[in-house]
């Protein structure tokens, strides 16, 4: 024991010997410095004050203007809702006012009062409510003007509110009718006794004061941030007038230390006043102490030092253990928006609540506002079921109800979730129950908001695409059959060519747009199969050939890949490269040059390039891409045209194959590289394919078709005649109808093989149409409709359509679907 003692004896004494040494080695160079660093010290330390009082003074603005600028947005969000100018316009806005007032005033806790003014500031409706002051000026004129001229809410100056005589400052915002004319006008007030209660809650320096001056230069408080009944001198008699020129800083006058800085949102200035000399007084006492230290520094650390090191990293983890209990208990937990509470397991009452809890509890929860939580029976508040405590406290089972819906008052619905859990000591005693409500009506609101507005973007796009395809319908056809039947003339068929060119571009936009819309739901569908990527490259190519020559662009193939085979959808492996080779030629100059090469850069692996010499891409733009709607920049979009959804669409359905798709681009007008990464599978095996069967195979049952009847119905007269033109040239009997009830008529006389119909007819829809047609007649029918969504297609297929084309009709798919259909048949 007496070697132990000895040893923490020696080891102390060790300890303190490295303290002496290096305090020593430290203070005795800082002593001679400290007369050539006592003035820079000094403007340091003068910086600092002045920097610190500026942040203190300006999260007290920040502070005062936080319920203003909290009520500013209450007022610019109910000053523009369509219901509140129709409610001013209305026969007798006073009743109708009144009652709204009642119901939205309680919702927001942090207003004293809102009101109702007509355009020329009389009162219509206010809470408080004082009749007598229905139809009288309530202070408009402090408002009125300067509301007006805004479009959002305007902080008025501090006057007596007529009501009450206590200081309030009016947010007012002005209503107003279609023509932008003002009807009226909203407001809510704030006590200025409420901006009092939450500054004097700071604790300020010695001997200093605080004051908020408003717009007019009225002070808002007496002594402890009580209101100023007006009895107080204005501005200019107890601030200097600079502070009214700068704004926000430091000013000193008169052997004080003014710091000042603006409230956001309004015209207000918050400045705290201390004299210079309490103010610098810590400066002072520093530059003191040290020349007073300086010769007594080495004693008094070698003595001190171990001992004050100690006691100061004690009192440090102190200060910031009940710091951060403060915060917790004070800041966080009092304001979170989640109702919380403690409810003593033995007397089943709450023992703890915050002001979340509180509020909800009165608001639906059943318990009256005049009645304090704490102390009431867990049964008094009506949110959890009664007997959900006892299961709890019981067995250890948390209780969770969500998105229960509760009324206020009001008759408002509330969606919240509820939850009880039972807390535990460590040695597994029942401390309570934690009682949590959390109000989650705006998440089931702004859910329902959502869900009915992609509903309405859907039927939107889906009537949109309806409308755009109806009219491309005949012209498709009507430029097919000028080619078939007009005289082989270079100028015509140019002509004929850039019609039809024209047409299937806007086909090709309106299928993007509806590709957006079923990658966005993930209704992207894949009909994979082994194919060449060399074989899709080169049919990329071949549809894009005549842009090419057009623009005189050089094409280089550099196809090195010896692994070419990839397990993908033939339709959109072809639709993702010709979006990369249309995207390079729509880029390109004239004269310019792309190359697209592949290579197998892995194992299993092929890699495509499509490289070009045109505009190149900013690298700030790289990374955007691939977004939809995105070409880089406007000026871009207006050159060149387009919706900018092409590599939007290719990105999806690379990543749909599992591939990888990137650019690289070395920056503006220095070209770019498109790169698709896809995995490589085995080749298949080779199989006599029947291809001199299949090239006789569409003559013959052409030929075997050419006495079949069809029904066409499609109310769009110049659709109806085009196709009628293109497919009896085909060999086909047709007889057309513009109406539902006209084919049924025909088809009651008639004996047709196929229906070809329409969806949006003007007496029935399409899918009633051939649902009849197939109980009665035992009809097959295809579907033509500008309605392309997943659900159209589904939709015709219940209907009893055996097959669905959206306009303008690809006459090509449109023979083989009804190929299909008689073959079946027979």
């Amino acid at each position: 024991m007496r070697y132990l003692l000895k040893k923490t004896r020696h080891n102390r004494l060790e300890r303190f010997n490295i303290v002496i040494s290096i305090l020593l080695a430290g203070w005795i160079p800082s002593i001679l410095t400290l007369v050539v660093s006592y003035s820079i010290l000094s403007r340091t330390l003068e910086t600092s004050i002045l920097k610190d009082r500026r942040t203190f003074v300006q999260l007290i603005a920040r502070l005062v203007g936080d319920d203003l600028s909290r009520t500013g947005e209450i007022i610019d969000y109910y000053q523009t809702l369509p219901e509140v100018v129709r409610m001013l316009n209305s026969g007798n806005p006073q009743v109708a006012s009144q009652q709204w007032l009642g119901t939205t005033f309680y919702a927001h806790p942090r207003i004293d009062g809102m009101f109702f003014t007509g355009g020329d500031g009389r009162l219509i409706a206010s809470i408080p409510y004082d009749p007598t002051l229905v139809g009288k000026d309530v202070d408009s004129s402090l408002w009125r003007a300067d509301a007006a001229k805004i479009a959002g809410a305007f902080v008025s100056p501090v006057h007596l509110r007529v009501s009450d005589k206590r200081p309030v400052t009016d947010v007012v915002g002005a209503i107003r009718a279609p023509d932008k004319t003002v009807i009226g006008y909203l407001g809510a007030s704030v006590l200025v006794e409420r901006i009092g209660r939450r500054l004097a809650t700071i604790q300020f320096a010695e001997q200093m004061s605080c004051q908020v001056i408003d717009q007019t230069g009225r002070p808002l408080f007496t002594n402890d941030f009580r209101p100023n009944p007006g009895t107080i001198a204005s501005r200019d008699s107890i601030l200097p007038p600079e502070i009214s020129q700068t704004k926000a800083g430091n000013l000193e006058r008169g052997g004080n230390l003014y710091s000042f800085a603006p409230v956001e949102t309004t015209d207000w200035t918050v400045v705290v006043r201390q004299q210079k000399a309490i103010a610098y007084k810590p400066l002072r006492d520093l530059l003191e102490r040290m020349a007073v230290l300086s010769g007594w520094l080495v004693l008094a650390i070698s003595i001190f030092a171990w001992f004050g090191g100690r006691l100061y990293r004690r009192q440090t983890e102190a200060a910031r253990r009940i710091e951060r209990e403060v915060i917790f208990n004070e800041k966080i937990l009092a304001n979170m928006p989640v109702g919380i509470a403690f409810v003593d397991p033995a007397t089943r009452r709450f023992l703890q609540t915050n002001e979340a809890f509180t509020q909800m509890a009165q608001r639906f929860g059943g318990l009256s506002a005049r009645r304090d939580v704490i102390g009431s029976n867990y049964e008094d508040v009506k949110i959890a079921p009664p007997d959900a405590i006892e299961r709890v406290l019981s067995f250890g089972t948390p209780f969770q109800l969500v998105e229960q819906p509760f009324q206020d008052e009001g008759g408002m619905t509330h969606f919240v979730n509820v939850t009880l859990l039972r807390l535990q000591a460590a040695d597994q005693t029942i401390q309570g129950v934690l009682y949590f409500v959390e109000d989650k009506t705006r998440d089931v609101t702004l859910r329902h908001e959502l869900i009915n507005a992609n509903a309405a973007k859907d039927q939107f796009l889906a009537l949109l695409s309806h409308e755009l395809r109806n009219p491309l319908s005949p012209v498709i056809a009507m430029v097919a059959q000028l080619e078939a039947s007009t005289p082989r003339s270079a100028k015509l068929w140019k002509a004929l060519e850039v019609i039809r060119r024209n047409v299937e571009l806007e086909a090709r936009l309106i299928d993007d747009l509806l590709d957006v819309t079923r990658i966005a739901k993930g209704k992207l569908q894949l009909t994979l199969e082994i194919v060449d990527a060399h074989e899709i490259l080169y049919r990329a190519y071949e549809i894009c050939r005549d842009d090419l020559e057009r623009k005189s662009i050089e094409v280089k193939f550099e196809l090195s890949a010896s692994e070419v085979y990839v397990e993908g959808d033939p339709a959109r492996l072809q639709q993702i490269f010709w979006n990369l080779i249309k995207n390079s030629v729509k880029f390109t100059p004239a004269g310019g040059r792309i190359t697209v090469s592949t290579s197998n850069s892995g194992p299993s692996e092929i890699e495509i390039r499509v490289i070009d010499n045109g505009i190149g891409i900013e690298s700030d733009k790289i990374d955007k891409i691939f977004n939809a709607f995105e070409q880089g920049q406007t000026s871009i979009t207006r050159r060149f045209g387009g919706l900018g959804l092409g590599l939007a669409i290719s990105k999806a359905m690379v990543d749909a194959h599992r591939g990888k798709i990137r650019v690289e681009s070395p920056g503006k007008d220095r070209g770019a590289t498109f790169i698709v990464e896809l995995r490589t599978v085995l080749a298949p095996v080779d199989t006599d394919n029947g291809a001199d069967d299949e090239k006789t195979a569409p003559e013959a049952k052409r030929a075997s078709s050419r006495k079949r009847r069809l029904l066409l119905v499609d109310d769009h007269v110049d659709t109806c005649t085009g196709m009628k033109l293109m497919l009896e040239r085909r060999g086909y009997d047709i007889s057309v109808a513009h109406s539902a009830a006209q084919a049924v008529q025909k088809a009651g006389s008639e004996h047709f093989d196929l229906l070809i119909s329409d969806i949006g007819l003007p007496d029935r829809t399409g899918y009633e149409l051939m649902s009849e047609l197939h109980k009665s007649k035992g009809l097959s029918g295809i579907a033509l409709s500008g309605f392309g969504m997943e659900a159209d297609v589904t939709k015709a297929r219940n209907a009893g359509f055996s097959e669905h084309l959206t306009k303008p009709i690809n006459f090509e798919l449109l023979e083989q679907a009804i190929h299909r259909l008689l073959d079946s048949k027979s």
